[in-house]
């Protein structure tokens, strides 16, 4: 019985490896169609929208099963309960990079990133990417060291965000309002995709340490 559980349990990370797996392929080529104006980037990112809705109900469904055929406990009951919630996590980064995809075919044939942001575009991409990649190997083999990074990249993020919306509030911008609204809100879709990608790894941190990761210690389990 235990090994039937432990499979679930294993097949339900999969799905959850699965998830991080597509949000960063689809980050990866919404980033490349703003870039380079590649309407096919932008077209296969939008494709794996029905891939990602797919496997984030999965998900639901399979925690659902666990918590109504093999009654969990602690630890167990803990990642179930925090595997729906980081599924819903991972399908919305998923989501975001769409939204990027869909603001790079809108504005394609045309100039999508002027060289004053381009600089700051691909490294929001990198970083968010990266995040991403991350918790694939997290969810691969859990490690404390792996997703403290995803941590701590939001920092540089963040601040690369900061950069990019000076730029396009600075008066030497000379591309015009509506390319500056976009790319504004292009950069807020990274900037919360990365968001999601540290609330995911806040997660897995309180799955591996017990710990939230400000220090409080989890609440009791129930029995």
């Amino acid at each position: 019985m235990r090994a039937s559980f432990d499979q679930q349990l294993r097949d339900l990370t999969g799905r959850l490896r699965g998830l991080a797996e597509l949000a960063a392929k689809a980050l990866e080529l919404s980033t490349r169609a703003l870039l380079d104006g590649d309407v096919a980037a932008a077209e296969g990112a939008l494709d794996l929208g029905e891939q990602i809705d797919t496997l984030h109900t999965e998900c639901s469904e399979r925690a659902v099963a666990i918590l109504a055929l093999q009654h969990p406990v602690a630890g167990d009951l803990r990642f179930v309960f925090s595997a729906v919630r980081m599924s819903s996590d991972l399908a919305r980064m998923g989501q975001l990079a769409l939204h990027i995809a869909r603001a790079a075919r809108r504005r394609t044939p045309g100039e999508l990133a002027p060289d004053e942001v381009r600089d700051d575009i691909a490294r929001m991409g990198e970083l968010t990417a990266g995040m991403a990649r991350g918790l694939c190997d997290v969810f691969t083999e859990p490690n404390l060291e792996l997703v403290t990074r995803v941590r701590s990249t939001d920092a540089e993020l963040d601040a690369v965000h900061a950069r990019l919306l000076g730029t396009l509030r600075d008066p030497a911008w000379t591309h015009g309002v509506t390319p500056a609204v976009d790319l504004a809100l292009v950069a807020r879709f990274y900037e919360r995709f990365g968001d999601q990608a540290v609330d995911v790894a806040e997660r897995v941190i309180f799955l591996i340490t017990g710990r939230r990761p400000d220090g409080d210690p989890a609440p009791p389990e129930r029995p």
